[in-house]
C-alpha cells in the first residue's frame, strides 16, 4: 500500500517535523479548580509533580464562579478556594510561573470557560477534575463540563479521577498506557505522553488485535514497524527510515533514558477492545491511560470523540488523557513556528 493510500485509510501520519516542533516545545498548563477532591488532586499533580519535573513550565489556573451560588459550604467558596491555590502555588514554583484567574461564569458554561482560557493562554495541557463537586454517584458518568471540555478543547485534557494525592506518581517513576492506530490523533497521544514523561518513566504503546487474526495483517505489521521505528530514534538518535518518517533523530533522543515498548493485545473472548486496553493497564498498575481523538471528526459527521476512545476512558478507573490531533499541511506548517502552529489549530479547531 502506498503513502497516499495509507493517509486516505488510516488518516496518515504526522510529518517528522511538526513531531519535533511538538517535543521541542516548552509546555503550559491549564488547571481548572472548583474544590472538588479530584480538581485539588489535579492541582497537587501540578504543582508537585509536572512543574517540579519540568522547570521550563508554566501554568494558569481557572477557578469559574457563580455569585448566585450563595448556600455553598465555606471551603468551596470563591475565596477560599483562591486561599488554597495560591498558598500551593507559591510553595512550589516562583510568581513568574503562573497566572491566576477567577472568572465569574455569568450563564456560560464552565467547559466553555476553560476553552476559552486553553485558546487564550495556548496551553498545551488542560487539567480537570472527573467528577466535579456533586461528586461521583455512577462511575458511568461523568461531569457534562468534562464531557464538553475533552471533546472540545483544542489541546490535550488530564482528567484526574484520584481522589487522594497519595496515588499519584510523584517521586516515583509514571507508567502510561497509549492505545494506538494508524493515525495520526494516536500518535499525538504518542508524542503527548512523551512530552510529559521523565527519565525512568514507562511508556506501554498497544494496540489490541481481533480475537480471530492469528497472524499480523499488513496493518497490523506497518503499525509495530511505525513505532519500531520511533523507538530506535528515542534510543539513539539513530536515521529512522520506516513511512515517512525518514530522519527522525535529535528531538526523540533526548527521550531515551524512557522505558517503552509496543504490546499487541489480543482480545479475549467477548472481550472488547476497550476492555482488553483497560486489562493491560491494570495489569501493569498504569498510572494513565492516553487516547487520541480527531478534533475534525465533526466535519465528517461523526462524534467528537470515538466510541472506542470514550469506552476506554469510562472502562478505566483512573486517570486519563485525551489528545487532540487537527490536520496541519506541511505546507502551512513551513509558514509558521511552533508557537504559532500551535495557537492555529486552536483558532481552526472553532
Amino acid at each position: 500500500m502506498d503513502n497516499q493510500s495509507q493517509q486516505q485509510d488510516y488518516g496518515g501520519w504526522i510529518d517528522v517535523k511538526i513531531c519535533e516542533d511538538i517535543l521541542e516545545k516548552s509546555q503550559s498548563f491549564l488547571c481548572s479548580v472548583d474544590g472538588s477532591d479530584s480538581s485539588m488532586v489535579g492541582l497537587h499533580y501540578l504543582t508537585e509533580g509536572l512543574m517540579q519535573q519540568n522547570r521550563q513550565t508554566t501554568c494558569e489556573v481557572l477557578h469559574v464562579y457563580d455569585d448566585a451560588k450563595d448556600y455553598l459550604p465555606p471551603a468551596l467558596r470563591p475565596d477560599a478556594i483562591r486561599s488554597v491555590v495560591e498558598s500551593k502555588l507559591t510553595g512550589a514554583v516562583s510568581a513568574k510561573r503562573y497566572k491566576v484567574v477567577w472568572s465569574r461564569k455569568d450563564g456560560v458554561k464552565v467547559a466553555k470557560h476553560l476553552c476559552s482560557r486553553a485558546k487564550a493562554a495556548q496551553a498545551d495541557f488542560a487539567i480537570m477534575g472527573f467528577t466535579g463537586r456533586k461528586g461521583r454517584k455512577d462511575k458511568n458518568l461523568m461531569a457534562s463540563n468534562v464531557q464538553e471540555a475533552i471533546q472540545t478543547c483544542s489541546c490535550a485534557c488530564i482528567v484526574i479521577k484520584d481522589e487522594s494525592p497519595n496515588l499519584l506518581p510523584i517521586k516515583r517513576p509514571t507508567k502510561f498506557v497509549v492505545s494506538v492506530s494508524l493515525n495520526q490523533a494516536s500518535t499525538k497521544a504518542f508524542l503527548d505522553a512523551l512530552r510529559l514523561s521523565q527519565p525512568g518513566d514507562e511508556i506501554h504503546v498497544v494496540y489490541v488485535k481481533c480475537f480471530m487474526e492469528r497472524t499480523d495483517s499488513d496493518y497490523t505489521a506497518e503499525l509495530k514497524e511505525k513505532y519500531s521505528a520511533f523507538f530506535a530514534g528515542l534510543k539513539d538518535g539513530a536515521e529512522v527510515t520506516s513511512g515517512n518518517q525518514e530522519g527522525l533523530s535529535g528531538s526523540f533522543a533526548k527521550f531515551s533514558d524512557r522505558i517503552t515498548q509496543f504490546v499487541l493485545l489480543k482480545k479475549q473472548r467477548r472481550e472488547s477492545t476497550a476492555q482488553a486496553v483497560v486489562r493491560y493497564a491494570d495489569e501493569i498498575e498504569a498510572d494513565f491511560v492516553v487516547v487520541g481523538t480527531n478534533t475534525l471528526r465533526t466535519d465528517r459527521g461523526k462524534k467528537p470523540l470515538g466510541s472506542v476512545s470514550l469506552n476506554i476512558i469510562m472502562e478505566w478507573e483512573r486517570n486519563f488523557i485525551v489528545s487532540h490531533w487537527l490536520d496541519v499541511s506541511m505546507d502551512l506548517h513551513g509558514q509558521l513556528n511552533s508557537s504559532d502552529l500551535y495557537s492555529t489549530e486552536q483558532a481552526r479547531a472553532r
